[in-house]
């Protein structure tokens, strides 16, 4: 079923979007279809926001955390992906009720794709690469693709909806 986007993330500063992506996702209870745990910690906010610092990519969230909740005017020495964090929003509703669940055929950065569709123009698809860890599923990326560029999403195995 395809449906009208949930609205995006309003945000003024990186403490701003930090409390509201913690608020969305951290200690909260996601399951996908297919009833498996999907986990969301605090760590995941550098990749899904795209976080850098000039150079920097990679981030230990005991140091960060307190630098990240200090820049309350902008965004100070950091960078973001502005489109993936204001539409952090969209993720819930993908991971419990995505379009179609695939499993990588290659696996390179992730095992798992959830995929919804969205009436929308220019990027339809919203995309959230999942890895497997233990029983649980761990956020990897969330991306918007373009009709052209869904395929790329599509090879592998369909996991859900089950083949008829």
């Amino acid at each position: 079923m395809i449906s009208k986007p949930p609205e995006s993330i309003v945000f003024r500063s990186l403490a701003e979007l930090y409390e509201k992506f913690c608020d969305l996702f951290v200690g909260k209870e996601f399951r996908c279809p297919r009833n498996i745990q999907i986990v969301i910690d605090r760590e995941h906010f550098f990749h899904l926001t795209k976080l850098q610092k000039g150079t920097q990519t990679k981030f230990d969230i005991q140091l960060e955390e307190p630098l990240i909740k200090a820049t309350t005017v902008g965004f100070g020495e950091y960078s973001i992906n502005e489109k993936r964090a204001q539409t952090l929003s969209w993720m819930p509703e993908i991971l419990r009720q995505p379009n179609e669940i695939w499993e990588y055929e290659t696996k390179k950065t992730a095992d798992e794709a959830f995929i919804r569709e969205y009436d929308k123009p220019g990027s339809p698809f919203r995309v959230v690469l999942l890895v497997r860890e233990g029983g649980i599923l761990r956020p990897v990326t969330c991306m918007t693709v373009r009709r052209t560029g869904i395929k790329e999403h599509r090879r592998g195995r369909r996991l859900w909806p089950p083949e008829k």
